[in-house]
């Protein structure tokens, strides 16, 4: 099967819109977190979102919850490990920068949080929105018979 049958076979199920790659952060105070933070997150249709990242204190977290995006503005609510507890409470407001034939950047701000994150975190992430038309039942049909 090819690449192209196989992503139309899943396209119902994952109806994928946005890729993303984590980049790096700046920590207000810095102190000595990691700023290069590579990593990937997957956020469908619906909003809801997951991904993985090199952290700030050089552990790999992943996380998962939801994005409520009002044009420009995001907000992501869910939980993310790595950091001192085994799930962390993840509230992440967003700012998409600009936009262009799908591609955008796009700037998180970490809030400092007593006791659980030591600096304010300004975090940039690059993403591509795509869109894909459903399939009909007639088009996985045929692809299922070839």
């Amino acid at each position: 099967m090819s690449c192209a049958a196989a992503l139309v076979l899943l396209a119902p199920c994952a109806k994928a819109d946005t890729l993303g790659l984590h980049l790096v952060s700046v920590h207000m105070p810095a102190h000595d977190f990691n700023n290069f933070n590579p990593g990937i997150y997957y956020r469908n249709d619906d909003g809801w979102t997951a991904g993985g990242f090199y952290n700030s204190l050089r552990q790999t977290s992943f996380y998962a919850g939801y994005t409520w995006q009002y044009r420009a503005l995001g907000l992501t609510v869910g939980g993310a490990t790595g950091y001192q507890y085994a799930v962390q409470p993840l509230l992440v407001p967003s700012l998409r920068l600009f936009s262009n034939e799908g591609f955008s950047a796009r700037l998180a701000f970490i809030p400092r949080v007593e006791k659980r994150i030591e600096s304010n975190v300004l975090h940039l992430t690059v993403e591509y929105s795509f869109a894909r038309a459903p399939s009909t039942p007639e088009t996985v049909t045929q692809l299922r018979r070839r």
